[in-house]
């Protein structure tokens, strides 16, 4: 087994490993996601708001139509009261009338809230309006920076890849197999050094009896770390 060539393939493999994680977590992309948030938040508000204002406006019209039907009715009241001679019926009358006016101060002091309200929601509306040009600026830049991050990324992954595949192929394909499994049960480590007694594969420490060991291996024996 070519532990050289090996050994090349698994350093290239290692990097490309380290560069997709290194895409998956790319601090542009955290600030992107912190971005697109903000720019969803403000929308919210915006929209929460914007249904808010109709709701009052319907209710505004509502109380508009409540109103003239009170106008209406109290204008009947009044014609009718000039005919009126009986005084338990006029007594009636004028209670009613009185009834009708609480209800129409009561409509008005709920249309004069509603009318402040709706300002307000003016005002605030503007506000957002800017807040979302702000916010919608400060994502386009995200998502720029991020996708100049992420092409640079790939980019060199696509590199190491090429160079990967070019030296696969002079690698015998039964140990290429062997390779690929060992990866596969090692967490992406099929091959690695023993540097002063520590493996950097499992970075662990070997014990002097487990070093003495792999020392007396036959040079045509692949040494595997205890």
């Amino acid at each position: 087994m070519d532990l050289h060539a090996l050994r090349n393939l698994q350093s290239l493999d290692t990097r490309i490993d380290q560069a997709r994680n290194a895409l998956a977590r790319l601090a542009e992309r955290s600030e992107h996601a912190q971005a697109t948030a903000e720019l969803a938040r403000v929308r919210a508000s915006r929209d929460d708001l914007r249904r808010s204002q109709a709701a009052m406006e319907s209710e505004l019209a509502d109380i508009e139509l409540k109103s003239a039907d009170v106008d209406a009715h109290r204008a009947r009241l009044e014609k009718q009261m000039k005919t009126v001679i009986a005084p338990r019926e006029a007594e009636a009358l004028q209670h009613e009338m009185a009834t009708l006016s609480a209800n129409r101060n009561e409509l008005d002091d709920r249309g004069l809230v509603l009318l402040e309200s709706s300002s307000d929601a003016d005002a605030q509306l503007v506000e957002l309006a800017a807040s979302e040009e702000i916010a919608a600026r400060a994502e386009r830049v995200a998502a720029e920076a991020l996708a100049v991050a992420e092409s640079s990324i790939r980019s060199d992954i696509d590199g190491l890849s090429t160079e990967r595949a070019a030296l696969a192929a002079t690698i015998d394909a039964s140990h290429l197999a062997e390779y690929e499994r060992r990866r596969t049960a090692h967490a992406g480590v099929a091959v690695t050094e023993i540097q002063h007694g520590h493996c950097n594969g499992c970075h662990m420490d070997l014990s002097v009896s487990e070093l003495d060991a792999v020392k007396r291996l036959p040079a045509d024996v692949d040494a595997e770390c205890p």
